[in-house]
Order: structure tokens, then sequence, then C-alpha cells
């Protein structure tokens, strides 16, 4: 038997021209009738970072700023659907249900896994840009990461120029 895609973990970096990928995941939907799961992770500062933030800022103030930090990434999400639904009527009512959006706090590539195993998807869809070679050896890619350890596959949608 073939296997069946039935969820479809979108990780969206929220950066321009990610539309690309989005038509994507949504054909993908359409076609195999499967949910869709918008997430965004949301990267931890570094430790050097976090002790000097410490510092000036109570821990109370801290919490405010993570929870507004967490809204506002919610919101943009909720507008990049929205527009995406705007400009894509027809199809965004050809889904089986509307997409879910997951905020994730956490280094990308590890709460992509995590949050695919969460939502049981059957299938990573991310975008990916050219970086140089020297900054693929020196730093990698959270798109690269991801293909090289998960369990499920995943579909890296380039983002063109």
């Amino acid at each position: 038997m073939l296997p069946k895609i039935n969820t479809i973990l979108y990780a969206c970096d929220l950066e321009p021209k990610t539309n690309q990928a989005m038509e994507m995941v949504i054909s993908l939907a359409i076609s195999n009738q499967a949910s869709v799961v918008l997430m965004h992770a949301m990267e931890p500062v570094s430790s050097q970072a976090a002790n000097m933030i410490h510092n000036y800022v109570s821990d109370d103030v801290l919490k405010l700023m993570r929870k507004d930090a967490i809204e506002t990434t919610h919101k943009r999400m909720e507008d990049l659907l929205q527009q995406f639904s705007d400009a894509h009527p027809d199809d965004m009512a050809k889904l089986k249900s509307a997409p879910t959006i997951e905020v994730v706090n956490g280094i990308a590539a590890d709460v992509i896994e995590k949050t695919a195993e969460k939502t049981n998807a059957d299938l990573i869809v991310m975008n990916s840009r050219t970086h140089s070679k020297i900054g693929q050896m020196v730093i990698g890619s959270t798109a690269n990461k991801v293909v090289h350890r998960s369990h499920i596959p995943v579909l890296v949608v380039p983002i063109l120029k």
C-alpha cells in the first residue's frame, strides 16, 4: 500500500517570498485531503545574551516580553495565512480543515522534529535559501539538519530570487 499523507507540517520562517512553499503545501494538502500545521520556531537567545538581559530586566518583565513575542509571532502567522487565503480563496475552500498554527520555542531543527512528532505529521515542508559554501560549513542550515535527521519525508522548496 502506498503511504498516505494525512498531516503536513510547514515549518515557516516568516521571511518574505515564502508563498512558493505555502502554495506547495496547500496543493499537496488538497491533493491528499491532508491537514496542515503551520509552525514557526522562535530561536533562544545565546547564554551570553541571556546573562546580559537578566542583569537589566526582571524575571517578570522577561516573562511578559516572551509572552508578547509569542503573541506577535502568532499574529504574524495568522496574517500570513489570511493574506494567502485572500489571494487563493477557491483553493483554501478545498482544504479538509483550516490550517492550525504552532509557535514553538527552541532551536529550529530540534523543534521542527518534535512538532512533527507531536502533530503526527507525515510530511515536513520547509523553505531553503541559497547560502555560500562557507556559510553552510560554518553554520549549517536548518533544512539540511532536518533532512538528515528526520524519520519522515522532508520536502525542501527553494526560495527563488
